[in-house]
């Protein structure tokens, strides 16, 4: 069945088969603004994962190229809303054996050329468990948990008639 699927997936690329997401008219390529944390978020250095994510994102899911975000038609905005971890599964001696790491982020897509956002702001959140058998499992879950959460922020701001829901123009537009 993996074959199958991975083989589907190279003709279907090879075919010009695409996600389906609308780029605003006129546009010719996005940006992604370093994100930023909400001051309720006390773990540093998140923001460089979520951004990393989110160019990740937007390289797979939209079809424009990247740009730097001073040149760019389109930018994609985002704050780190809510980062912690959660106790988890704990054996018989009441020692804990896996765990999770929870983020919620907000993202916006503003038009340069107008001077506004466009659509209203998209919210993601996810859950990551891992097992606390390997110190690296919690940057692996994080990092799981930060390209859903990026995904589905890229799928939302893109959607089909998101960009239509424009809202008003207010300089440099509302940061998220």
């Amino acid at each position: 069945m993996r074959r199958f699927s991975a083989l589907g997936a190279l003709l279907l690329g090879a075919c010009g088969w695409h996600a389906g997401l609308t780029v605003p008219e006129g546009a010719h390529s996005v940006a992604v603004e370093a994100a930023r944390r909400s001051g309720e978020v006390l773990e540093r250095g998140l923001e460089p994962e979520l951004t990393a994510a989110l160019s990740q994102a937007v390289v797979d899911w939209v079809e424009l190229p990247l740009a730097a975000t001073g040149q760019a038609d389109l930018v994609v905005r985002a704050e780190l809303l809510e980062f912690r971890r959660r106790g988890g599964v704990r054996n018989s001696q009441n020692e804990l054996l896996e765990t999770a790491v929870f983020v919620r982020a907000r993202a916006v897509l503003y038009d340069r050329r107008k001077g506004r956002v466009l659509g209203e702001p998209v919210v993601a959140q996810e859950w990551s468990g891992y097992a606390l058998d390997d110190q690296a499992n919690e940057s692996g879950a994080r990092a799981r948990a930060m390209r859903h959460v990026a995904d589905s922020l890229v799928l939302a701001l893109f959607e089909p008639g998101a960009a239509s829901r424009a809202t008003p123009a207010s300089g440099d537009g509302p940061r998220p």
